[in-house]
């Protein structure tokens, strides 16, 4: 009994880290998109693009079908500055500290408008309650304040908003860094992009960007989650045979009836399921409770999957094992216990 207490309790503990591993991937897909400046890993260079305006770009952008987008137009002179459009669905959002961040309402407003990085703030002008900001000899409202704690990109960074109802904005596409985001990536959608811009092609978003930010291959993104996973799940294998081994007592092939047969094999078949169900729904519940993780639900259909296959093997296995000289001793324990 305290053996099987012990390897509970290692069960247990072993899903809290399987939680706990999925959170610390979460976070690290967060660090680095605040030092992307909010862009997603989807993100791409619009390069090649000969110098035009970009203010009839942004209208045709608005009345053409395509949608959920982000641009970023970052400035090549000053990397910590950005014109943002959207359209519908922007994917990735920003970490507030004051304010909002912006909408589809300032992505059809004929004022531009302003978000700031956190560092920045000391550089808002602010008559009364309201924040201004100046940029090209206008003073733009200010509606927010972005940043987090840490040394990330987005804390220094200006974010003013774009807009097809601007008419004053005498920007060309040759001063800036232009970054197309899209909620799915879709390559008919990046090739109309590209040729929004009149431009040649579309890269990833890596080192060499303007945009501050570490460089997060596929390794850094699911690879360092997906190695943890296999190892914890490698252990949990490793305990769980080791506990149905304790609980089906090495179960023998014996001349018993039929019934008893089935008895016998629907007892254990229970017992495994309860410490299986109960010691991983127990971790997953404390885990979820005590650290935060967006997408839960991918843990638990981890560990039912896991609890499945560890009772479909071990019902394999009282089912067509043969070679049983001990049954003896677990129908009897059986017979005790049921006495």
């Amino acid at each position: 009994m305290k053996r099987r207490m012990f390897l509970d309790i290692l069960l247990l503990i072993l899903t809290i880290l399987l939680v706990i591993c999925f959170q610390q991937d979460e976070q690290r897909n967060s660090q680095s998109r605040l030092d992307r400046n909010g862009l997603s890993e989807n993100s791409l260079i619009i390069t090649g693009g000969k110098k035009i305006a970009i203010a009839p770009v942004i209208k045709e952008l608005a009345a053409s079908d395509l949608t959920d987008f982000q641009l970023q137009l970052v400035d090549k002179d000053d990397p910590n500055f950005s014109y943002v459009y959207a359209k519908g669905t922007s994917g990735e959002s920003l970490p507030t500290t004051s304010g909002r961040i912006f909408n589809s309402n300032d992505f059809q407003s004929e004022v531009p408008f302003v978000l700031l990085g956190k560092d920045r703030t000391q550089e808002a002008y602010r008559p009364q309650s309201q924040q201004y900001f100046l940029s090209n000899d206008r003073y733009l409202a200010v509606i927010g304040v972005t940043g987090a704690s840490g040394n990330y990109a987005i804390n220094d960074h200006i974010f003013i908003s774009l807009s097809p109802q601007q008419s004053d904005q005498n920007l060309l596409t040759n001063g800036f860094r232009i970054i197309y985001d899209p909620t799915e990536p879709n390559s008919a959608d990046t090739r109309r992009i590209i040729d929004f811009f009149d431009a040649k092609k579309a890269t990833r978003l890596v080192d060499t960007s303007t945009v501050k930010r570490e460089r997060q291959g596929w390794f850094q993104r699911s690879g360092i989650l997906l190695t943890q996973s296999i190892l914890i799940f490698t252990v949990m294998t490793t305990v769980t045979w080791i506990l149905i081994y304790l609980i089906v007592l090495a179960g023998r092939n014996f001349a018993l009836g039929s019934f008893l047969k089935n008895q016998l094999r629907l007892k254990l078949l229970g017992q495994t399921a309860l410490h299986l169900l109960v010691t991983t729904g127990l971790g997953a519940f404390i885990g979820l409770r005590f650290f935060n993780v967006s997408h839960g639900w991918i843990i638990v259909g981890l560990l039912l999957m896991f609890d499945l296959i560890a009772l479909l093997i071990t019902f394999l296995y009282l089912t067509y094992s043969r070679n049983y000289p001990r049954l003896k001793r677990a129908v009897k324990q059986l017979t005790e216990e049921e006495k």
